[in-house]
Formats: structure tokens, C-alpha cells, sequence
């Protein structure tokens, strides 16, 4: 029975993953991101307008194309000449937690974007699941 409540407890509190590595410094997680609404990305420059009334944050991203489903593409206006953050230290949330550790996002095979010195590993290897 203890066993069992071991297990449960693990189960719950652990993460499933771990965030490894250090930024690279090369600016293409400020470049090219799509921003939502309601879980939806944004797909119109008047719903981006909009948006910002209430999402104060969102006045730090212009357009910058338009991806292949249609959603609006920004860009951080706060990233310089040499790919640095000109705002490091009073970053928003969203760039202090990127890559953002999403178990549903990494389970189906998500990754950091190509070049990112992140990478993420699971807690625990499968073998140790089989025992």
C-alpha cells in the first residue's frame, strides 16, 4: 500500500520534464511569434489594434508577416542590432519562462525552435516506469 501512495505522490508532484541548456543569444525566439486571444491566434492587424487596449504587454510586438494557416506574425520591437534585449532585466513573463515547459506541447513532439540552446529531457528514463 505504501508502494501505491509512493507512486501516486511522484506521480502528481513531479514534472514530467526538464528544461535544460542556456539562451544562445540569437534572437529567433523574438522573431516570428504568434500571439493569441482566448486561446486563438491572432489572425487580423484590427483584432491585434484591439488587443492591445487591454494587453498592455502586446505594444512591445509589430507584424511582422503572416504564417501559412493565416495567423498574424510579430516580432519584439525590443530586440537589437545584435539580437540582445534592450529590456532584459524588465522582460515580460512570456520571454522569462520561453521555452515554456508544456507537457502536452513536448509530448506530441514540440521543441524549442531550431537553433535554441534549450532543450528538455523527461524526469525519469522509461525503463525506470517498467520496474
Amino acid at each position: 500500500m505504501l508502494k501505491y501512495l509512493k507512486f501516486i505522490i511522484q506521480y502528481f508532484s513531479s514534472a514530467k520534464f526538464i528544461k535544460k541548456g542556456k539562451c544562445n543569444k540569437c534572437g529567433n525566439c523574438c522573431r516570428n511569434i504568434l500571439l493569441y486571444v482566448d486561446e486563438a491566434p491572432i489572425t487580423t492587424s484590427e483584432q491585434f489594434e484591439k488587443v492591445k487596449e487591454w494587453e498592455k504587454h502586446y505594444h512591445s510586438f509589430y507584424i511582422s508577416g503572416k504564417s501559412e494557416n493565416g495567423s498574424l506574425l510579430f516580432t519584439c520591437k525590443e530586440l537589437d542590432e545584435n539580437n540582445r534585449c534592450k529590456v532584459y532585466f524588465f522582460r515580460g513573463l512570456g520571454c522569462r519562462q520561453y521555452p515554456k515547459k508544456d507537457t502536452k506541447f513536448l509530448i506530441n513532439g514540440g521543441k524549442p525552435l531550431d537553433g535554441c540552446g534549450y532543450y528538455y529531457e523527461a524526469n525519469k528514463p522509461f525503463k525506470s516506469f517498467l520496474k
